[in-house]
């Protein structure tokens, strides 16, 4: 849990301030205000040292521990179990550098592709470097957009993209923001997306389930059936097999019909 969860605070916070005008503060661990970088710039969120001057505001708990789509009564060191909250698309709000940073990207015909998943995920999260690759090369040929991976601390770079080391996840959003589409698996950048009104393939399998942390907006690649989703924490035969059942010219053909 990371860069989506705070993302997905801030679409919390659009709807409570649809109800109520007033900021939102958010509820850490320690029963105090808390803050992460992502939500800079967000004008309905209110600073810890706001709420210590006495800013009138609304609270929503929200961290690590008290996530709105996890079960904690039900989870295991193996498994993950949720509850029927979905996520509605959040926001980000960019500095100016931010902006600068990411101009050259600005009317290009862009994709955003992730072929890994963060270090500590799931490795039921992961849908393959090799169909990563395998889609690339089905999408590469005239008149094919133009790849970007980023580069996240020497990740295992795809062949025919452009690999893009930003100086922020930040920075990297801004770059996405510029794009015609995402393909990638359920996490951060999927929540990002969203987000910017960026079109995406998002990579389910079957360990989580876009009616929890997925998007109308989106082509959810979800393999449903028994056992869907599993929620498992640790590698499981049933995600291996929901997995394949995504194939590079399935993934191929929906990331054409977004951005052809």
């Amino acid at each position: 849990m990371g860069f989506g969860d705070e993302i997905m605070v801030t679409g919390q916070a659009r709807v409570l301030q649809e109800r109520d005008p007033r900021p939102v503060a958010v509820r850490g661990r320690d029963g105090g205000a808390r803050w992460h970088r992502l939500w800079d710039g967000n004008p309905r969120l209110a600073r810890p040292q706001a709420v210590a001057a006495g800013l009138d505001v609304q609270w929503l708990e929200n961290h690590p521990g008290h996530r709105p789509y996890v079960d904690y009564g039900r989870t295991t060191e193996r498994r993950w179990a949720y509850t029927g909250w979905r996520c509605t698309p959040g926001e980000i709000h960019f500095s100016a550098d931010e902006r600068r940073w990411a101009l050259p990207w600005r009317g290009r015909r862009l994709m955003v592709i992730e072929p890994h998943i963060k270090p500590r995920a799931s490795p039921n999260k992961r849908w393959g470097f090799k169909r990563s690759q395998a889609a690339v090369d089905i999408l590469r040929g005239a008149g094919a957009p133009e790849l970007v991976q980023f580069d996240w601390s020497g990740a295992a770079a795809l062949e025919g993209v452009r690999l893009l080391a930003a100086p922020s996840f930040r920075h990297a959003c801004a770059v996405l923001a510029q794009a015609r589409a995402y393909v990638g698996p359920e996490g951060g950048l999927h929540h990002a997306a969203a987000a910017l009104g960026v079109p995406a393939v998002v990579i389910f399998g079957g360990m989580t389930s876009p009616f929890n942390t997925g998007y109308d907006g989106h082509v959810n690649l979800y393999v449903r059936g028994r056992g869907s989703p599993c929620g498992m924490r640790v590698r499981c035969t049933h995600c291996d097999r929901a997995m394949a059942a995504i194939t590079p010219e399935a993934v191929a053909r929906h990331l054409r019909a977004l951005a052809p």
